[in-house]
């Protein structure tokens, strides 16, 4: 991956499918009352699920939505179009297997959940960890936001635009980008998360949004909803052992 903005288009689309392991992090400023009760909370909440809606420059615009799941050591991804699925994708982090459903083409992929892209982010579980984005605004440089009302509800948040946030990178020749998280005032449990991405390397460009909302904290999720259901027409792909 050399060119400068393809290893940044590929951060961008890790950030966008991470941003929810969220708490599990040490080094949040004790005299912050409210993020250290955001930081109780996210700990103890049995399971999540959360929408999710991206456009981005580098990526086909499906023009849908996905729904992701996650509990401590499973995480699962629909996708959506005009109301339809199109595909699902689990991740079992405890045997690092991957298995993708790719629906509109009857097609199963099942792989081993690697550890690192090109030196972003060293670890796959802190790509699907919610705590590991608000750790990472509180570790750059960032604002706290005035109150809020999303959802019906007060809501606190914290911004930073400074791009570390995106973890080691390529120089490019122009870098943009903005991370805000917002949390319930009153149970602390986030509620809304916005980041977005403009960069330019060697004369080409990129930009990156997402919106991760409805989330739905403390759930308990049935062991059955991480385990993949393939049906027996589809082509079936394993590269565990390639």
């Amino acid at each position: 991956m050399k060119s400068p903005i393809m290893r940044l288009a590929t951060a961008a689309v890790v950030i966008a499918g991470i941003t929810l392991g969220l708490f599990e992090f040490i080094g949040v400023d004790s005299t912050s009352d409210v993020w250290a009760d955001v930081v109780r909370r996210v700990e103890a909440s049995r399971g999540l699920i959360v929408r999710c809606t991206e456009t981005s420059s580098f990526v086909p615009d499906e023009g849908g939505y996905a729904i992701k799941y996650f509990c401590p050591t499973h995480s699962r991804t629909d996708s959506y179009k005009d109301g339809s699925i199109t595909r699902s994708s689990y991740s079992d982090f405890e045997t690092r297997t991957f298995t993708g459903l790719y629906h509109t083409r009857k097609h199963c992929l099942i792989a081993t959940i690697g550890t690192g892209i090109d030196g972003f982010l060293e670890k796959h579980e802190d790509w699907m960890n919610p705590g590991y984005m608000v750790e990472t605004i509180l570790s750059c440089e960032h604002t706290k936001l005035e109150q809020r009302i999303i959802e019906g509800v007060l809501c606190e948040g914290i911004e930073t635009t400074d791009p570390a946030f995106l973890g080691p990178m390529p120089e490019v020749d122009r870098l943009e980008a903005q991370l805000r998280l917002w949390v319930n005032a009153e149970t602390k449990f986030p509620v809304l998360f916005e980041w977005k991405v403009n960069a330019e390397a060697e004369g080409e460009a990129i930009s990156s949004e997402c919106v991760m909302d409805q989330f739905q904290w403390d759930v308990d999720l049935e062991p059955s909803v991480f385990e993949p259901n393939i049906p027996p027409d589809y082509y079936y792909e394993d590269m565990r052992n390639l």
